[in-house]
């Protein structure tokens, strides 16, 4: 288990393993849970798949559907939790993010960029989340319109890194990143 001694070191850690999300498929950082609130108020989690990482800019983008349940709930709330575990490294990510949602001819470069098998998940017919007859009672029908890009404006980062002495620390945006410990 590693130790950390310097907030910086230990956020610098934690990048290291979001970035690794993009290059390296088999990353559990690859698909995190992300969190919305339904329009009851209960959270709603879902795993996506991490298409870009920025730390430069404070970014995660993921991709969804426009007709997806999610797209309602930041149409009324754009905040959103994501939730990354990754076991070899024994290190909880949790992330507070406020969403903008890119949707129209800002996304044309992204959506060349989605591979053509991997478009059917924009543009199935009944919307996602519509009550079908049987299971497989819905077709697809890959739409460029029906795509968009959530970029997450990341607003806190919390680690929890486990060991025989655990280890946490909470950072945010308004403080520049400069952190504080926390007791696990």
């Amino acid at each position: 288990m590693k130790v950390f001694q310097k907030l910086d070191d230990f956020l610098d850690f934690a990048w290291a393993q979001i970035s690794r999300g993009k290059v390296d498929k088999k990353s559990p950082a690859r698909n995190p849970t992300f969190v919305t609130s339904s329009a009851d108020g209960f959270p709603n989690a879902r795993t996506l798949v991490m298409r870009r990482s920025n730390r430069k800019n404070n970014q995660i983008e993921f991709h969804t559907d426009t007709a997806s349940s999610k797209m309602l709930a930041l149409e009324k709330n754009p905040r959103a939790g994501i939730h990354i575990w990754l076991p070899k490294v024994q290190l909880q990510i949790q992330i507070e993010v406020v969403v903008e949602v890119n949707v129209g001819d800002i996304t044309i470069p992204n959506w060349i960029d989605v591979p053509t098998s991997s478009r059917i998940a924009y543009g199935t017919i009944p919307s996602p989340g519509s009550v079908l007859g049987s299971p497989l009672a819905y077709d697809y029908a890959p739409n460029q319109k029906r795509f968009a890009v959530l970029v997450c404006n990341i607003q806190s980062i919390q680690l929890l890194l486990l060991g025989a002495k655990h280890i946490r620390a909470y950072y945010k945006k308004t403080t520049n990143w400069q952190g504080e410990w926390l007791s696990p």
